[in-house]
C-alpha cells in the first residue's frame, strides 16, 4: 500500500488527475492506476491522469492516460491543466515548455487562472473524407492534431448538435478500424455566430462523450475555417458551458501558430492511499478545498 499525493484540476469540464513524478520515485503500473483513480463512484474520478515526468529536452514531460488505461495521444485541455500544475508547484515558470507524445509544447499561464497552448502544426488534414454511417456515407474532415480527430458538420448526418444520440452514432465512426485503424475521436459541430461554433466531442479511451475537449476544440476550429470560412480566434461553445478560443494562421488547407486558450482549474488537492497489488484506492488520506 502506498501513499499518493495528486490534484484533481479540470480544463473546460474535461477532469484529470494529476501526479507531480518529477523526482522519479512514484514507480506504479501507471495504465492500473488510472482505470483505478478514474473511475467515477470508486475512484477520484476523472477523464483521465495527467504525470508530470523529468525530460531532457523541456522543462518536463506529460504522460497522459484516458480513463481506461489507454495512451490517449496529445490532450489539449490536459496540457493547458499540466502547465499551470507546473507553475502552481514551482516546478516551472511560465513561459512553460513541455514534451507530450513525442511533440513539444509551450504554455503561457494567464492571470484569470487562464492558459494559452501553442502546439505544433497538424500532422495531417484530410479537408474531406467519406466516412460510413449505417448505409451511408457522410463527409467529414479528418485532423490529426498529435492524436486522430474525425468532425462531422451539421447539415447532413443530422440538423442540430444538441438533437443527436452522440454515443450511438460516434462509437460506429470511432470503431470504424477499416477507415481509421487506430480508431478516432468523434466530434459534431454546426455553426453559432459568425465566428463561433458548438462542439460535442466522443473521446475514445474514455469512451463517452465528454464535457470539452481541447484537441477536438482544435480539430473544429480547422474544420469551421474549411467549411464555414470562419476567421481566427474561432470561439468553441463547449457542453460543459465554456468557450474555448483556438487562434491559427491559414495557408489554403495548411494551418500553422495554433493557440488554444482555456481555463485550467484547481479543484481539490489530497492524498490517497492505493493498494498497488490489487490496484484499488483504499481510501482518502484528506483533502483540500479549491484554488
Amino acid at each position: 500500500m502506498i501513499e499518493i499525493s495528486f490534484t484533481k484540476m479540470n480544463g473546460a469540464g474535461n477532469d484529470f488527475v494529476v501526479i507531480n513524478n518529477f523526482d522519479g520515485s512514484l514507480r506504479i503500473d501507471l495504465p492500473a492506476f488510472a482505470k483505478a483513480a478514474c473511475a467515477r463512484g470508486f475512484g477520484i474520478g476523472a477523464d483521465g491522469i495527467l504525470v508530470v515526468e523529468k525530460s531532457n529536452e523541456a522543462d518536463f514531460e506529460m504522460i497522459y492516460l484516458n480513463s481506461d488505461g489507454s495512451e490517449g495521444g496529445m490532450c489539449g485541455n490536459g496540457g493547458r491543466c499540466i502547465a499551470r500544475f507546473a507553475a502552481l508547484n514551482k516546478i516551472c515558470k511560465s513561459p512553460i515548455r513541455f514534451v507530450a507524445h513525442g511533440q513539444t509544447y509551450s504554455a503561457e499561464v494567464l492571470n484569470d487562472k487562464k492558459v494559452r497552448l501553442h502546439l505544433p502544426n497538424p500532422e495531417e488534414i484530410i479537408p474531406s473524407l467519406e466516412v460510413p454511417l449505417g448505409s451511408q456515407l457522410f463527409d467529414a474532415t479528418y485532423v490529426h492534431p498529435n492524436t486522430d480527430h474525425t468532425v462531422l458538420p451539421s447539415g447532413a448526418a443530422f440538423d442540430k448538435v444538441d438533437s443527436v444520440d452522440l454515443v450511438s452514432l460516434a462509437r460506429e465512426i470511432r470503431n470504424n478500424f477499416e477507415v481509421f485503424p487506430r480508431g478516432t475521436n468523434v466530434n459534431l459541430i454546426e455553426k453559432a455566430g459568425d465566428n463561433q461554433i458548438r462542439m460535442r466531442t466522443y473521446e475514445r479511451g474514455v469512451e463517452n462523450e465528454t464535457l470539452a475537449c481541447g484537441t477536438g476544440a482544435v480539430a473544429s476550429a480547422i474544420t469551421a475555417a474549411l467549411r464555414y470560412k470562419m476567421q481566427p480566434p474561432v470561439e468553441i461553445l463547449t457542453t460543459g458551458g465554456e468557450i474555448l478560443k483556438v487562434f491559427f494562421e491559414r495557408d489554403g488547407e495548411q494551418f500553422s501558430n495554433i493557440i488554444l486558450e482555456g481555463s485550467a482549474t484547481v479543484v481539490f488537492n489530497g492524498k490517497i492511499l492505493y493498494a498497488e497489488y490489487s490496484h484499488k484506492i483504499l481510501d482518502l488520506v484528506n483533502g483540500e478545498g479549491k484554488i
